[in-house]
């Protein structure tokens, strides 16, 4: 289906009827990238970024948060929004975010690790440091929106330089390098080369995708009360990295 669909159709749609219509969500992304709302390439995913865009697109027109003719009219004809910021610098693989907000998932009160029970104090998106590097604490609180700025900060600023220093790291598409990055934002940024890294360093170094899977899934902490968690994660990555790219 596309925008024109629903004009003529005159129907109303929740926005999460976007993940089983691919077509109809990457000409949405088409359009709310052309307005500076979401940056990336339109790969027709819909996940939390995507949703996050659309949403401030019906906020900035006062329109009900649903896919309407209202809606379709206006994401069509529309030639700027007021008001906007990028919510994604083009710079991050839009897939990797989208994945590192399904597994952390969102608490904006400061809560401790969950393996040690201790330090380190996470809040949001799953970040353990304050926009000045400092450390959190337990009962510290934050919102929604700067729980999302600061994931895009840290991001940018402490795992992808490491991560781009990986030397296939150009040669890799953006689902590739957002399942590194997933990968690289749970278990620390400077894996590739590190002790206990070997095996994924080994594949990467070989650009030996046959084997992306096995050794994704080493990674998950076996006999402890986070494995089943972390082998579902592990999984994603994978089938992220070994998804084709448009």
């Amino acid at each position: 289906m596309k925008l024109q669909d629903i004009v003529k159709l005159n129907e109303s749609f929740e926005f999460d009827y976007l993940g089983q219509d691919r077509e109809l969500a990457q000409q949405i992304q088409i359009r709310l990238r052309e307005l500076k709302l979401l940056s990336g390439v339109a790969d027709g995913a819909y996940g939390p970024i995507t949703k996050q865009a659309i949403v401030k697109f019906a906020q900035a027109f006062n329109l009900p948060e649903l896919l309407n003719a209202a809606f379709a009219e206006k994401l069509i004809e529309a030639k700027e929004v007021p008001n906007t910021i990028a919510l994604i610098p083009t710079s991050l693989p839009i897939s990797g975010v989208e994945l590192i907000k399904r597994f952390e998932g969102c608490f904006l009160n400061a809560y401790p690790d969950p393996l040690t029970k201790r330090e380190p104090i996470t809040i949001g998106w799953g970040s353990t440091k304050k926009r000045d590097g400092s450390e959190w604490h337990l009962r510290e609180s934050i919102s929604q929106q700067e729980a999302d700025e600061l994931l895009i900060l840290q991001l940018e600023r402490d795992y992808l330089p490491d991560l781009a220093k990986i030397p296939c790291w150009s040669e890799l598409n953006p689902n590739q390098q957002g399942a590194l990055l997933s990968f690289g934002y749970n278990l620390g940024s400077k894996f590739y080369g590190a002790p206990n890294f070997n095996s994924i360093t080994t594949v990467l170094n070989n650009r030996d995708w046959s084997k992306i899977h096995e050794t994704f899934i080493k990674y998950r902490n076996p006999g402890t009360n986070v494995e089943q968690g972390l082998l579902a994660r592990r999984q994603a990555e994978a089938e992220l990295f070994l998804t084709p790219y448009p």
